[in-house]
């Protein structure tokens, strides 16, 4: 079946057409209807063009020619209201490939928009299986609280959440889950990578702009936001924004409307917002790099995210599933793990969780001469440390109003570092770049071990 079709000219009559063009929902035309006599780069992502040959302007040599020159698999059907054979055979030789009354155009038109409509019906379904709360892999405890709090917010819409998790522990799965299975699969999904948007195009990119509202606005732009209208809109890495961003953010969601750049009117939004970080937002309003009430507002319901070193009982699970994926990607079928490589793959520290898991399987699986991947193969692509991991930490040191000594930064400093590696005494001296001793005569001063203890 085409992928779509396009229409040039008055073929149906104008009662017809926003009977068919409403058959849409989501915005994107099946049918492009077109006024103008020259065809554009959307023929090429066609594979029927429909065209009025009733009208001189369409039925024109260089017109015809420059149809059937757009695209290698491009078919040009023509209608003809009295078809004279001296037409018939001069368009064919043009490209025109078959000739259809205005009858028979419409019924094509209209088993073609069913069959579209049949497809995209099954496309939403395919993502909707694909993106099942059964997606999320493993049978730990943390996994299954996650797989339940899931499954009840599948059944309500609710218009805003907030993610947190460590890099590479699935974020964005959780957001496609909480989309494709849930109330709003039929509207737009649409993912920003908020550390990718430079602050002075942030408003452009999520609000839009009209022509002329800047230099370089040539033409009229949607944002976003309004792509994303009835669906969602997915904030990676939130917690990067800057203040002014912020600000912007939270008036669009407090007041459910948005105004492109240059525009005067506002226009209402319907649009759920699920924001995701791996930053403390608790630590980062303390210290005022980000809004309390822009958290409060994200923070509606939360799920959070364990890292893969917490919940080793998962590793087994997402193991297999990955080890089966790339064995048929790269046609390795029968690929295994020896018990020892798999329990150096539980007994690893992985800073970076389930992105960092299947790199390491991609990586084995590709390079293995043998359908058994033993703990030789594995050691090779596992980072040297278990405490790269805090390569990802951010130390915050609260500053009384009083001030604070150096001795007092650095107990601080030292504490989180243990508190981060499980007060593992020699992973904490070599991460810090101190002995032993130093650290066991920091931790003398300042009472902290002692304060551990009492806990």
């Amino acid at each position: 079946m085409p992928k779509c079709a396009i229409v040039y000219g008055d073929i149906i009559e104008r009662q017809h057409k926003a009977a068919i063009a409403g058959r849409n929902p989501e915005g994107n035309p099946l049918l492009d209807w077109r006024d103008e006599s020259s065809p554009t780069h959307s023929v090429q992502e066609s594979s029927v063009v429909f065209v009025d040959l009733d009208n001189p302007a369409f039925a024109s040599t260089d017109f015809l020619l420059s149809l059937a020159t757009a695209g290698k698999d491009v078919k040009v059907v023509g209608k003809l209201q009295d078809p004279d054979i001296k037409e018939v055979m001069r368009v064919s030789k043009l490209g025109v490939t078959e000739i259809l009354t205005p009858e028979q155009c419409l019924q094509r038109l209209n088993t073609m928009l069913d069959s579209l409509a049949e497809e995209k019906t099954a496309g939403e379904s395919k993502r909707s299986q694909k993106y099942s709360v059964d997606t999320l892999i493993g049978k730990s405890r943390q996994t299954e609280k996650i797989r339940k709090s899931i499954s009840t917010l599948c059944g309500v819409d609710f218009p805003s959440a907030l993610i947190l998790g460590e890099t590479g522990t699935g974020k964005s799965l959780i957001c496609k889950i909480l989309h494709h299975a849930g109330m709003r699969s039929n509207h737009n999904l649409v993912e920003v990578n908020c550390s990718a948007i430079p602050d002075d195009l942030f408003e452009s990119e999520l609000f839009g702009h009209v022509k002329g509202a800047f230099t370089d606005a040539k033409s009229e732009k949607t944002g976003l936001f309004e792509y994303a209208q009835n669906g969602t809109l997915f904030l990676d890495e939130v917690g990067n924004l800057s203040g002014a961003a912020q600000a912007k953010l939270l008036k669009a969601i407090e007041d459910k409307k948005l105004r492109k750049i240059g525009n005067l009117q506002e226009k209402d939004i319907n649009v759920r917002v699920v924001a995701a970080t791996n930053m403390n937002l608790k630590k980062a309003i303390k210290i005022g790099s980000f809004r309390e009430d822009l958290f409060y507002r994200l923070n509606l319901l939360t799920i959070e995210i364990p890292p893969l070193r917490e919940r080793p009982e998962d590793i087994p699970y997402l193991v297999n599933f990955y080890l089966d994926y790339y064995s048929r990607i790269y046609s390795k079928d029968g690929m295994t793990i020896s018990d020892e490589a798999l329990e150096l793959l539980k007994s690893y520290n992985w800073p970076g969780n389930i992105r960092e898991l299947c790199n390491v399987l991609e990586r084995t699986t590709l390079l293995s001469k043998s359908n058994t991947i033993n703990k030789k193969h594995i050691s090779p692509a596992l980072g040297k440390g278990r405490v790269t991991a805090a390569e990802r930490q951010q130390f915050i040191v609260d500053i009384p109003p009083q001030g604070i000594t150096l001795q007092q930064i650095e107990q601080s400093i030292v504490k989180q570092v243990l508190d981060m590696l499980n007060w593992n005494k020699t992973e904490a001296a070599k991460y810090l770049g101190i002995s032993r001793p130093r650290l066991r005569r920091i931790l003398d001063d300042s009472g902290l071990d002692r304060n551990r203890r009492k806990r």
